[in-house]
């Protein structure tokens, strides 16, 4: 009985005292440099209404350029051939449909 008692007692301050493996990943933050890497400079507005243009047909009404989103997407209006508005979401670091 006291065995167990003192594996109990050792095994608790074992896991008191060991370090904490979630705290030390998440103090790991990417440096300024990593960061810039990660970042792109977006398409122009023209090139992804064009990018939106070719995929869906109709006429292309407007873009916004979301720089918060990762990646950064342009959100292009197009009203279809058939009436209806439609968005299109164009990546603005490649220029692909998102």
């Amino acid at each position: 009985m006291i065995k167990k008692l003192t594996l109990i007692a050792l095994m608790a301050v074992a896991v008191l005292f060991a370090p904490n493996v979630h705290s030390a990943s998440q103090k790991l933050l990417p440096t300024p440099e990593l960061r810039e890497k990660k970042t792109c400079t977006p398409i122009g507005k023209g090139a992804a209404m064009s990018a939106a243009a070719r995929r869906v047909n109709g006429k292309v009404l407007s873009a916004s350029l979301n720089m918060r989103a990762r990646p950064p997407v342009y959100r292009v209006k197009i009203l279809t051939d058939s009436g209806r508005v439609r968005h299109v979401y164009v990546n603005a670091c490649n220029g692909r449909l998102a």
